[in-house]
């Protein structure tokens, strides 16, 4: 089966792509592992959280800081109402 150049320059776009993702691979890999691990949150322990946010943005904290120091979104934080 001949392919045309069009083919060709398609196939070696793609052979091109995988080999610059091979070579980047190992840089990923580092990078997912330093983040922070996800965990679940009981009920009562949402609980608490919700009316500590609550109770701190009414007091006037930035949404910045309670979505860091609670490892969620900011949108989380504005999200959560009385």
């Amino acid at each position: 089966m001949a392919l045309s150049k069009r083919q060709i320059a398609y196939l070696n776009k793609i052979i091109a792509t995988a080999q610059k993702m091979l070579d980047t691979a190992h840089l990923e890999d580092s990078r997912s592992g330093g983040g922070q691990k996800r965990h679940r949150r009981s009920a009562v322990e949402a609980e608490k959280m919700r009316a500590d946010i609550l109770a701190k943005r009414s007091k006037g904290v930035p949404a910045t800081k309670l979505a860091e120091k609670y490892g969620v979104s900011t949108a989380y934080i504005y999200m959560i109402k009385e």
